[in-house]
């Protein structure tokens, strides 16, 4: 961890990712066939950084169950290499599994394989209908073995992790502040069943407040990590859009729900999709095809359901209210009611207002 000691001597991150280019080990510099070749001025600070004690701070992340891993660790997710100011340092919590070591050449399961990485963005201002359409394809998404990742914020992002956490899929929150700053406050509880369940990454140390500053930097590490990116709701400028045009810089494929034309919070989905920058996706067969995964189908679940429910489910391909469904279906409402219970909690449909449900698979 000796490069974590350039950090605490407050070099240039740039100097620092120059000299981890060079070297793969913070001891490499000291060899005198390296070391003769720097400056007065570079051997002054080297010489003062092996001086740096880390053990304290170092004991400190361990108590917190925070994982520092630096750029030139063999954990550390080879496509975030692709940034140009890539990150120098991850803060890691949770899900230890994702980052396993170099095996006989080849990383075994982690953020370097094959794995279906697919981020999911968009507003803090969600509406009722970006909400319901973001729970629709995620929850689609995850019979694929596909590992969600986003940003913890509110609005599109909580939406997203929280659908994903409740369907017990794999999970990536990238924040922008330290592990031990939980921000928005309200998604306390998502946080730390993430921390459990999932991963918590973050380019900043413990203590770093959120900033307003350290969020568009973290865009880059959602786009860097990620296959996809699906934005669910976006307006026409904004951090969702910022990392849709930083996917589509790094050959990500961008993906975007449309919205109605006269929904603001659309906009940016729309313009997307207009301007070719991303494809229009209305579900999770959308995202499979363009890259060519098995089509799974997985919906044995609609087999299992008494001739009551399956009515019930066929009537809800629109949003539809309590009054019309027992009009349509002729199921009592007592005994409606308790149907309309078991669809939402097997996860086939969504209450979107006051007694209004809709299918969501």
């Amino acid at each position: 961890m000796g490069w974590l000691k350039l950090k605490e001597l407050d070099m240039k991150e740039s100097h620092i990712r120059k000299l981890m280019s060079i070297y793969r080990q913070y001891d490499e510099m000291f060899m005198e066939e390296n070391f003769k070749l720097f400056n007065d001025d570079l051997k002054r600070k080297l010489e003062t950084s092996k001086k740096i004690d880390i053990t304290m701070k170092l004991e400190e992340y361990k108590k917190n169950k925070v994982r520092i891993i630096d750029a030139n660790n063999p954990c550390y997710p080879a496509r975030l290499k692709e940034i140009a100011d890539y990150p120098l340092f991850l803060y890691v919590k949770g899900g230890s599994h994702f980052f396993e070591k170099r095996t006989e050449g080849r990383y075994s399961k982690d953020l370097n394989t094959k794995r279906k990485n697919i981020a999911v963005v968009g507003t803090r201002r969600v509406t009722k209908f970006g909400r319901s359409a973001c729970e629709k394809i995620v929850r689609e998404l995850l019979p694929y073995d596909v590992t969600l990742i986003s940003g913890l914020a509110e609005g599109i992002d909580t939406v997203a992790l929280s659908t994903a956490v409740g369907k017990d899929g794999k999970v990536i929150a990238v924040v922008g502040s330290g592990l031990d700053v939980v921000y928005p406050y309200e998604n306390k509880m998502l946080w730390e069943k993430i921390s459990e369940s999932g991963i918590l990454i973050s380019e900043h140390p413990l203590g770093t407040k959120p900033l307003k500053w350290n969020f568009p930097k973290r865009n880059r590490i959602i786009a860097g990590l990620s296959d996809g990116i699906l934005i669910a709701e976006s307006f026409k400028s904004g951090g969702a859009l910022i990392t849709a045009e930083l996917g589509f810089s790094m050959d990500r494929e961008i993906f975007a729900v449309p919205g109605f034309i006269n929904y603001p919070s659309f906009e940016g989905c729309n313009m997307l999709i207009k301007e070719n920058k991303a494809k229009l996706v209305t579900c999770a067969e959308d995202i499979a095809k363009e890259f060519l995964w098995d089509i799974r189908e997985e919906k044995s679940i609609l087999y299992r359901l008494t001739e009551e429910e399956k009515l019930a489910l066929s009537q809800l391909d629109e949003e539809e209210g309590l009054e019309e469904l027992v009009e349509r279906t002729g199921i009592p409402v007592s005994s409606l009611l308790s149907i309309l219970m078991k669809l939402k909690l097997k996860g086939l449909i969504t209450e979107t207002g006051a007694s209004r449900y809709i299918r969501i698979i």
